[in-house]
């Protein structure tokens, strides 16, 4: 259709406003881009825990900081020469809930007893959370 003056119309009408959405769609993401910059990181638990242990069983008490969920974690106990590797399953939460949080314990019961030179580590898939040593 032509307006008075001999032009076409319409044509550049409908160009400018997928001009104006093409426009609104390439701000949308250069804004959220440089948004998504500034989400904080995740952080690894800050935790800490005391070790107590008899010949047959370690346990770790959770005194402060973090709670982590009891599927996370592992606990890793072993020497020069053996290490063995205890999850969700494998030790007892006190009480029993989805967490380790304050108040808490995780008691590991060792097949073959303790010798006394063990490390004890407690840790999660991207940190380890603590490390001891057995004392008997």
């Amino acid at each position: 259709m032509k307006d008075r003056y001999g032009r076409e119309e319409g044509v550049s009408e409908v160009v400018g406003n997928m001009l104006m959405v093409a426009l609104v769609i390439v701000l949308l993401s250069v804004f959220s881009a440089a948004l998504y910059t500034f989400l904080p990181m995740d952080r690894d638990p800050s935790i800490s825990v005391m070790l107590t242990n008899d010949r047959q069983d370690i346990t770790l008490w959770h005194k402060g900081g973090d709670w982590v969920k009891r599927e996370d974690l592992t606990v890793i106990v072993g020497n020069e020469t053996n290490r063995t590797r205890f999850r969700n399953g494998d030790f007892t939460l006190v009480p029993a809930k989805p967490v380790f949080d304050l108040g808490s314990n995780i008691t590991v019961r060792m097949p073959h007893g303790l010798e006394g030179n063990e490390t004890v580590k407690l840790t999660t898939s991207r940190t380890v959370i603590f490390t001891g040593r057995v004392g008997l």
